[in-house]
């Protein structure tokens, strides 16, 4: 086969759309050997790649990074180019594919349907008509759609009813063998280059309103006003959309000099940023996956995160779970898990264990499968 797989998603900081485009390039590169890819990029990421991947694997620029251009490229370019190379499949692995499908059969991964069932919690054209249409057209015309996750496949049919359940596959991601317990002494070494206060519960991931960090905010004051707890409060990831609320809310007398927003922290540092936490807490309102949450829990940091969605999926019984609506509920998780030592060591160990059944192998040699189900015309 000759596969072509558009990267022009990414981002100069990495989120978990990100993660997974370039995981999944990756791992595709170790583990096949026998059929052609072509990797269509930004010019700004050509050198993410360039003279690190096998002979079977060719990259090309056909984009910038502003996302019109990002748009005209993958709208009008993308068809032609695959189109002159003869690709027999091409993957859209960011919601949405090219209108124009060609002779090629196509695969799209959606990472979740919040813009639909959460808009308010989305930037202006994430939760515009023009954009949900895109990715509804697109649902509507791929040969087959890979999701995360259990909940974001029922979410697509609840919108799409007369969409073909066989189409959609749940492909789980995996989680980088970077995350792990570590040194401590390198722990120490980046906790104090970053200048992170000790000790600290963590929160990683953008500011933005999905992650439902007001709930956050108010049960860790509580737990202080209490004097239930000494920890205090890391939040690490650039500030979002519509955060003025809770930069207000982080002003109130009780939380100053608490809480600490240490902006994005490299991919390099994170492992240590996670493993020299005492808790992490993931509150989100939904997520299509969540690897924030795992990555913790593979650091061997105990995880608070939230009921439903793909969070229930694949945190249950090695988590802390929590209603994201239930203030009193993550009050009382955080009060155990902080003071709480066998507790501490029993969710360490649970996540652990869980944390160790996601690999980016496994996520590869699936898409590979479809990839190759797709072309039957099996899929």
């Amino acid at each position: 086969m000759r596969i072509a797989i558009d990267i022009t998603a990414l981002l100069p900081q990495m989120t978990g759309v990100d993660n997974y485009i370039t995981q999944l390039v990756w791992h595709l590169a170790k583990l096949d050997e026998r059929n052609e890819y072509k990797i269509y990029h930004n010019h700004e990421d050509r050198r993410m790649f360039a003279g690190r991947l096998p002979r079977n694997f060719s990259l090309t620029a056909i984009s910038l990074r502003p996302r019109p251009i990002r748009l005209f490229a993958q709208q009008v370019l993308l068809p032609v180019v695959t189109r002159r190379w003869k690709a027999n499949i091409v993957h859209s692995p960011s919601f949405i594919m090219p209108y124009m499908r060609g002779a090629a059969r196509h695969v799209l991964t959606v990472h979740d349907m919040t813009s639909f069932s959460h808009p308010q919690c989305h930037i202006a054209l994430r939760r515009s008509l023009l954009y949900r249409r895109m990715v509804l057209v697109s649902l509507r015309r791929t040969d087959a759609v890979i999701v995360h996750s259990g909940a974001t496949r029922q979410a697509i049919l609840g919108y799409l009813p007369d969409l073909p359940p066989d189409r959609i596959h749940v492909t789980v991601p995996g989680i980088g063998e970077e995350f792990r317990p570590r040194d401590p002494a390198w722990v120490q070494e980046v906790v104090t280059r970053l200048t992170l206060p000790q000790p600290y519960i963590l929160y990683v991931g953008t500011l933005e309103p999905r992650k439902n960090l007001p709930m956050l905010l108010e049960s860790y004051r509580r737990l202080l006003e209490a004097g239930a707890i000494k920890e205090h409060l890391v939040l690490a990831g650039k500030v979002g959309w519509k955060q003025e609320a809770l930069l207000k809310q982080m002003q109130a007398p009780a939380l100053r000099g608490k809480v600490h927003l240490v902006g994005y922290v490299e991919q390099q540092d994170l492992p240590a940023v996670y493993s020299g936490a005492r808790l992490f807490v993931y509150p989100s309102l939904h997520e299509g996956f969540g690897f924030p949450p795992l990555e913790a829990m593979a650091c061997g940091i105990p995880t608070i995160s939230s009921q439903g969605s793909s969070l229930g999926e694949n945190l249950e019984g090695a988590a802390k779970l929590v209603s994201p609506y239930d203030l009193e509920s993550l009050i009382k998780a955080m009060h155990e898990l902080l003071n709480d030592e066998a507790s501490w060591k029993h969710y360490r160990q649970e996540g652990l264990v869980r944390a160790s059944k996601f690999r980016w192998e496994e996520t590869a040699r699936q898409t590979l499968r479809g990839y190759q189900e797709v072309a039957l015309g099996t899929a």
